[in-house]
């Protein structure tokens, strides 16, 4: 009978080693192969995304009588390139998200992937909804903040374009990042941090915590706009506590189940 010597081990965990190497490199080429076409769509269409992103702006900038302005020559090239990267990147997510998914999933166990699987797409689209959210209550803030009470009389406004993205692309973001909530809460129950009885225990301190954030976030410290942020974030908390009693409830039948089939005696 032969025998497994530690040099053999170590042979053949330098080729486990190379291969992994080479399939990740591999992935890595080809997302950057999606980056670079989606920055080359984002180029091509250039136009109506940044008419769409610039759409909450324009309008209410236009009733203050100012108008977007470039403050230099080269301003409109790299705010061109600026929106065309962040689109490419926008488009390539879900063929980034397969290739780190492919090269992930293998070494997981088949519980550990199905409780991964959904959390991804359940990721995008609460971005999503974070940022429609932020895109929606865009115009409301900007009328806002360009009100006589803050634009003293004769006062006018011409804002730069690339400043207008970059402050767009970070309210955008903050958005994104708090609708990622029901995320951040079911990891911490899957690692068994909180529990869903913990949570509700915990539900005031969280609505103030969630309050908090939301006027940081959103600092026109009206009640609309902190009600439009922190409307959805506190229906998401309740509703992360509620799925996961629901989860509890299912596993514990479950098992209910598969006990009382165990004990039931076999027929002669």
């Amino acid at each position: 009978m032969s025998r497994v010597t530690p040099n053999m081990r170590t042979e053949d965990d330098k080729v486990d080693l190379v291969e992994h190497l080479d399939e990740l490199r591999g992935r890595i080429i080809r997302s950057i192969v999606y980056i670079a076409v989606g920055f080359s769509a984002g180029w091509m269409l250039y136009g109506p995304i940044y008419k769409l992103l610039m759409a909450p702006l324009v309008g209410p900038i236009q009733e203050a009588g100012g108008q977007i302005v470039f403050r230099s020559i080269t301003e409109g090239f790299f705010t061109r390139f600026t929106v065309s990267a962040v689109a490419g990147i926008i488009i390539a997510v879900p063929g980034i998200l397969y290739e780190l998914w492919a090269f992930v999933a293998p070494g997981l166990t088949p519980d550990e992937r199905r409780a991964a699987a959904p959390l991804i797409p359940g990721a995008l689209g609460l971005f999503a909804a974070g940022v429609a959210v932020g895109y929606l209550i865009t115009p409301r803030f900007v009328k806002w903040m360009l009100s006589p009470s803050f634009r003293p009389e004769g006062v006018g406004i011409l804002p730069s374009m690339q400043s207008q993205i970059a402050f767009l692309a970070k309210l955008y973001l903050a958005f994104g990042l708090c609708f990622q909530l029901p995320i951040i809460l079911m990891f911490l129950m899957k690692a068994g941090i909180v529990s869903p009885e913990f949570l509700a225990a915990r539900r005031r301190e969280a609505f103030v915590g969630i309050l908090i954030v939301a006027a940081v976030v959103t600092p026109t410290w009206d009640v609309l706009t902190l009600a439009v942020l922190a409307g959805p974030m506190l229906a998401l908390y309740e509703g992360t506590i509620w799925f996961a009693r629901i989860g509890e409830w299912r596993r514990r039948k479950a098992a209910e189940a598969e006990a009382d089939e165990g004990e039931t005696p076999a027929e002669d």
